[in-house]
Order: C-alpha cells, then structure tokens, then sequence
C-alpha cells in the first residue's frame, strides 16, 4: 500500500488513516491552509495581534452575562475553561483549538464548503498525537481532563495542552471534539513541534466535491457537524448541489 500525503479521494484518506501511528487519535479538518492557532491569537493582514489578553478575556465576561437566557443550564459551567469550551462554539475568540476524535468528522470539515465559491482551495486535515503534546510540553503522559474533578491550571504549562472537558453542548458531543489550550503567544502548533506529534494531510480543492460526494453516500452531512435546524437546510442543498454535479458527470 503506498500512503500519499495528498489524497484524491475518500478510499485514500481511508488508507492514509489506517497508515498513522497509534497515538494519532486526534484531527482537525480546514477548508483552506491555516496555522493552527486559535481565534484569540491570530494576527491580522499587518501582523498585529487581533485581541489582547483583557479582549480575550472581556469576551468570555461578556457571554457569560448575555447567554443565560439562551441556556438551559448555564449554572451548570463551572470555571472560565469550561466557559471557553461552551462560547468556542458560538464564535467567541478564545485560546482554544478544537480537535475531535473522529477523523470523518475532519474530513467533513475539510471539504464542507465544496461547492461555494471557495470550494476550489486547497483543505487540509491535521492529526495529532495528543500524549506526545503532552509529554512534550507538560510532562504529563495522558490527556489532561478538567471534568474528573482534578485542579488544573493550564496557564502553568509551557506550551499548547491537549484537554478534555465534559460535552456541554450538542455540537461538542455530535463532533466527539476535544481541545488545546494554548499559551498567551502567537506561535502556531503545527511550528512548534516536529512531525512525532503533528502530520498533515492536503485535500486539492479540485477533488473536494468528489470527497464530498463520497461522504453524502456514507450518510454524513451538516447535521453531521451541527445537530440543529439549520443544517437540515444546509444538507437539502448539498444534496441538490451533489446531485447535479453527479449528473453533469455521467
């Protein structure tokens, strides 16, 4: 079997899967080449930091206050790192990268904007070592949980922590996800460590429709990635847009 580190199609990134060292347990899927560095450090077209520390942190305050009506049980979050995990999902900047379990569920990620009129770039899925993160840069040999109860305080480590938390929302629980919380500094994980503990897969976006397609017939859509209403319209226009193109191949 010969891996590529450039897939074509899903039967690819299959075998690109089967081939990764055991403890690639984690990936993240991009519809475009970013670093992999989160929302509250990333830097704007002049290389200036977006957000300080106190905008970071002013955000998080500010949804805590204005998202109690809009929760079922907001009394229930316990802690800045838990909030973080909850706001992450509703486009809050935070230091939080997220992961997940499932390497479809990247796939997916990767490729969802198949047919908008960014769909020609070029995606990527990143997978991840998350105990050799960790040894790396805490000396813990586990993923970090701050659901069983430990006293964590993940400011105390010297670079980006792999983390588990409890899945306080739908989103969380449909994407298996997981996260790393970085320190207050702008370096990107995938410059930080050396190919042990983070690889890359590129998608050409000449062949994300076809990936796309592929994943509509194993049943994964929108409502895949994000449990609500909104992505049953978003998957009855997929599948229309996945139909035609099928069509126009025949």
């Amino acid at each position: 079997m010969i891996v590529k580190d450039l897939i074509e199609k899903i039967s690819e990134f299959m075998e690109y899967v089967e081939s990764l060292p055991r403890g690639f347990i984690l990936s993240r899927g991009q519809t475009q080449s970013f670093d992999l560095l989160p929302s509250a450090l990333r830097l704007d077209k002049s290389k200036v930091r977006k957000y300080t520390r106190a905008d970071a942190q002013f955000f998080l305050n500010e949804f805590r206050v204005g998202s109690h009506n809009y929760m079922k049980f907001p009394s229930d979050i316990k802690g800045d790192y838990e909030w973080m995990v909850y706001a992450q999902h509703y486009g809050i900047p935070t230091r939080l990268l997220d992961f997940t379990y499932s390497h479809v569920v990247s796939l997916m990620f990767a490729v969802e904007d198949a047919f908008t009129e960014n769909g020609n770039n070029d995606a990527e899925v990143w997978f991840l070592n998350p105990t050799e993160l960790n040894n790396r840069f805490a000396n813990r040999s586990e993923i970090l949980n701050i659901a069983n109860g430990e006293t964590i305080n993940l400011d105390n480590y010297d670079g980006p922590i792999a983390f588990k938390a409890r899945k306080l929302n739908e989103r969380i629980n449909a994407q298996n996800g997981l996260f790393v919380y970085f320190q207050d500094n702008n370096e990107p994980l995938n410059k930080m460590v050396e190919e042990r503990i983070i690889k890359r897969l590129l998608i050409k976006g000449e062949y994300k429709k076809d990936i796309l397609a592929s994943l509509y017939s194993m049943g994964i859509g929108f409502t895949t990635l994000y449990p609500e209403l909104q992505s049953v319209s978003k998957d009855i226009i997929m599948k229309k847009n996945i139909l035609e193109y099928l069509r126009a191949g025949e």
